[in-house]
């Protein structure tokens, strides 16, 4: 009773309740007495203010009146002397100062204090400000303050002498009620000591009250209840005592688990099995699943709980079990339901015994059992696999096309296998087992063609480093062999003999040879091609240069080639390429090399050579393939040709200036009426200072091999709402002169197109954008453009078709942009090319149109679906009226067609919004967008 909280008698609740009751009561009390006197304060004060100002006015009225400053000052000096004026402040009408008392001038007057706070606590000078009139006339002002200490004095006492009223009237009501709580609550104290006392097993009876109040009552039946409880205790007491008698003392634990798996109660024998005291074992919240290790737990918790749930019967379950100090042990549990007297399941009642001396006897004779299974198995296992091993070699041996020979360490026969045989022409019935390997190579058929072969199976090197290659022999029947020594060592790292492999490389070195033919070899003619022509070049003119020689170098192709593929087909063409070598090379000395560059072209080089010589040779060159008859079916053709000379020194200082002034010679002839010959000469030479064609041709070819070009992205734009309407694919070159940089087209593209390259860089073109549409299947349509060579490739369209399909990209996605004026000047083949492009699906756009303004005539030939208006008429077009009338009529005409109308070059706002008035569909431009190669309408 001494411990319990104070706050849980009836007594200080009784007081406490009454307390909070009172201080309630007085806390209202207080705060509505407070308010009362700060109204009163507040009233008091704002009546003072007034008079005082009515007083003050009507005082300095006088003075400022009659501009008398002097008294006024003196009026100053004996109000301030008056008891609570803290300043005097007096202005004139213009806001001037003209007298101060008690105040410093040259800080700023503070503002009058506001009614809503004169009443406030702390409040120690009031501001007040006074206006001086007479006869409605402003004179000035007079600011003053009042000092607020008398009041707020007057306050404070109140408010402690209130404060200390209610804290006496509320320790006389502590007292009152804590008597009144005493008396009330005396008997029930008594009668909760006795009932803890007979909680600890001591029952005595209270002393029974007078009387027949309610008390009394209490007390007589907690005495009658005393009594009872006391004598079911004893009984109770002897039964457990001859319970514990038996159960404590048992060879297994036995304990009790509840339906749900909490432990109920255990007997002592726990302690002596695991080292837990029966308290120890009441407190841990998974008992006995804490007795299993990690590795047993799921195990057993999952049986238990099976048992609990299916109330089943269990004989001799084992697991692994940890004691109180960490050592292991084997423990075996049994289990079985338990039922109460009323028929209710009460949970299960199981016994714990240590079971490792049983458990250890079994795992020791079944380990027993077992080692001795595994010793019987695995000498067979050994056994088996030897021979299996064995086998396993002899067979891959035996199917090796390498020859293998091991020798021991006096050279003599261990193994060979098959192909060894074969090499050397041996009888396997000839080789019997530990024979000196010098009288097996003696019998052997198939020797190297000459050499001592014996003296390298018996060099030092061979038995002192673990590999040694002594290269390749060639044996009588023409195979050449390689020779390959091993060291072969065993266990403790000893040498246990050598192992020698051969291997046939005949075929390896003939087909190196035949590939190196086919690198350096024309297949057509035979001659060499423009890899080794270039090898020889370098070679040819470094020479020169070394021994400050001459050398030339001859360019030709055959004039109207193009026709004759055209007329009578690839067929005829390379017959007549192959005529063309076999007559040339008959003017070619043997120190001179012919090779063919690549379709119709073909180059000479002339080593310590003079323009003498070289231009005779070029003569006899021009006359061999005049005086060529070659028959096309039943069409008689005489080919003629254009020949360029250059010579080293003399026109050139490095291979590749030599070749683009051979070519340049060759054009030269050409210009001069083709069927002749012609020297280099500087004067005639227009492209000096760039690249020629051939050395533009090797660039474009290197670039189509290597990855030297590259895509950038230009966007075309809806006119209505500036949205994207599709990208347009163009082609850069990539610089190797400087990173990071590109060529534009109008360098390269000219050059593609006279070489033929174009068709090549067209498909590169067409062939990356389908890439990137199914890279990015959520960007836009892309535009490519396609050149007018093209037309003559009737394969285009198909090979379009055909990587659309493989790539999954649907056709409307891709559209391909032909030039006008290619399209008009062979309207026959442009037909035919969009109508094939127009069958795959393609969105077919006609480039640059309006170049040429009466083709408006071609378009009902030409099914475009869209035209792009060439920038030649949108450049300037805010200030070229015939412009603007020629963009209406071709949006208007186009529109008409149900075409869709593009405007290029759109350089500013002004152009749009002029393009916007007439109508045009899609817009392009450095205004909207300039071209990039990671695009944003890509992602």
């Amino acid at each position: 009773m001494q411990n319990r909280p104070i706050f849980t008698s009836l007594r200080a609740r009784l007081i406490a309740a009454s307390i909070l009751v009172q201080c309630v009561l007085l806390a209202v009390l207080f705060i509505n007495t407070s308010r009362i006197w700060t109204d009163m304060v507040q009233h008091a004060t704002e009546v003072r203010i007034q008079e005082l100002s009515r007083l003050l006015s009507a005082a300095f009225t006088t003075p400022l009146a009659t501009g008398d400053l002097a008294k006024a000052g003196d009026l100053l000096d004996g109000i301030r002397s008056t008891d609570g004026i803290d300043y005097l402040v007096l202005l004139d009408e213009k806001q001037q100062i003209i007298a101060a008392r008690g105040w410093d001038v040259s800080q700023k007057l503070p503002p009058a204090t506001s009614n809503e706070v004169l009443g406030e606590q702390g409040l120690a000078l009031i501001h007040a400000v006074t206006r001086i009139e007479q006869g409605g006339e402003a004179l000035g002002e007079l600011h003053y303050g009042v000092s607020n200490l008398i009041m707020h004095d007057a306050a404070s006492r109140l408010v402690w002498q209130s404060g200390l009223a209610l804290v006496i009237g509320l320790l006389c009501m502590v007292v009152l009620m804590a008597m009144l709580g005493v008396w009330l609550t005396r008997h029930l104290y008594r009668i909760i000591s006795a009932a803890e006392t007979a909680s600890q097993g001591h029952f005595e009876a209270l002393a029974e009250p007078s009387g027949n109040d309610e008390v009394s009552q209490i007390t007589r039946r907690f005495n009658e209840m005393s009594r009872s409880i006391r004598d079911r205790v004893q009984a109770l007491s002897q039964s457990e005592a001859k319970f514990h008698a038996i159960a404590d003392h048992t060879y297994s634990a036995e304990l009790w688990l509840d339906p749900t798996g909490k432990l109920v109660w255990i007997n002592a024998s726990i302690e002596r099995l695991t080292g837990y005291s029966v308290n120890e074992c009441m407190i841990l919240p998974d008992f006995p699943l804490s007795l299993a290790t990690p590795e047993e737990r799921s195990r057993f918790d999952l049986a238990l709980k099976d048992a609990l749930q299916e109330r089943g019967i269990q004989q001799d379950y084992e697991f692994r079990a940890v004691k109180r100090d960490g050592s292991l042990f084997w423990a075996s549990v049994s289990w079985m339901p338990l039922i109460s007297a009323q028929g209710q399941y009460q949970g299960l009642r199981a016994s714990l015994r240590d079971n490792s001396e049983m458990k250890d006897d079994r795992l020791a004779l079944r380990k027993a059992v077992v080692e001795l299974r595994q010793i019987q198995s695995l000498g067979q296992s050994y056994l088996q696999r030897a021979e299996s091993e064995r086998a396993r070699m002899l067979a891959l041996l035996a199917a090796m096309r390498f020859g293998v020979l091991f020798l021991d360490n006096e050279n003599r026969l261990v193994f060979f296998n098959p192909a060894f045989c074969e090499l050397w022409g041996i009888s396997s019935a000839d080789l019997l087992s530990h024979r000196p390997i010098g009288q097996v190579l003696q019998q052997a058929d198939n020797r190297p063609a000459m050499g001592d072969i014996l003296s390298i199976y018996l060099e030092e090197l061979s038995l002192m480093e673990d590999r040694v290659d002594f290269g390749e022999v060639t044996m009588n029947d023409g195979r050449i062999v390689t020779q390959n020594c091993y060291r072969v060592l065993d266990p403790k790292g000893q040498t246990n003999g050598r192992m020698w492999v051969y291997e046939d490389v005949t075929q390896q070195r003939a087909l190196a040879e035949h590939m190196v033919n086919l690198a350096e070899r024309d297949a057509l003619t035979g001659l060499y091609n423009r890899h080794r022509f270039q090898q020889e070049l370098e070679r040819m003119v470094s020479e020169a240069d070394r021994r400050q020689q001459s050398m030339a170098l001859v360019f030709f192709d055959l004039d109207e080639f193009k026709h004759v593929n055209d007329s009578f087909g690839h067929a005829v063409g390379d017959e007549l390429l192959k005529a063309i070598a076999r007559e040339v090379g008959k003017q070619v000395r043997r120190h001179e090399v012919l090779s063919r560059l690549g379709g119709d072209e073909f180059a000479v080089l002339l080593p310590e050579c003079g323009e003498f010589e070289v231009t005779k040779l070029a003569e006899r060159i021009v006359s061999s393939i005049s005086q060529i008859q070659f028959m096309a079916g039943s069409h008689l053709m005489r080919p003629g040709t254009s020949v360029g000379v250059a010579l080293y020194p003399q026109h050139a200082n490095n291979a590749e200036d030599l070749v683009a002034h051979a070519d340049s010679a060759m054009y030269q002839a050409k210009a001069a009426g083709k069927g002749t010959w012609r020297l280099y000469h500087p004067d005639a030479d227009h492209s000096r200072n760039e690249l020629t064609r051939l050395s533009w041709k090797e660039r474009i070819i290197d670039a189509l091999e290597h990855d030297g070009f590259e895509l950038h992205f230009q966007g075309i734009y809806h006119c209505h709402d500036k949205s994207l309407a599709h990208l347009e694919a163009l082609v850069r070159m990539k610089d190797e002169g400087s990173p990071g940089g590109v060529i534009m087209p109008n360098n390269f593209i000219p050059h593609a197109e006279k070489t033929g390259k174009i068709l090549d860089l067209d498909r590169w073109v067409i062939q990356r954008v389908i890439r990137q549409l199914a890279d990015f299947p959520d960007c836009p349509s892309i535009a490519v453009n396609v050149s007018g060579r093209s037309f003559d490739d009737p394969d285009l369209p198909k090979y379009i078709h055909a990587l659309l399909v493989q790539y999954g990209v649907s056709p409307k996605r891709l559209l391909v942009e032909l030039t006008e004026t290619s399209a008009v000047s062979d309207m026959t083949d442009a037909q035919r090319f969009i109508d094939a492009l127009r069958a795959t699906g393609c969105v077919v756009c006609l480039d640059d149109f309006g170049v040429g303004f009466a083709s408006f005539a071609y378009l009902k030939q030409l099914k475009a679906d869209v035209l792009k208006i060439d920038g030649l008429f949108i450049r300037d077009l805010q200030n070229d009226a015939d412009s603007q009338v020629f963009v209406r009529g071709m949006v208007s005409i186009a529109h008409d067609l149900g075409k869709t109308t593009i405007a290029e070059f759109v350089e500013n706002e002004v152009i749009f919004n002029m393009l916007v008035e007439f109508g045009v569909d899609q817009v392009q431009g450095y205004w909207l967008d300039k071209p990039q190669r990671d695009h944003p309408g890509l992602r």
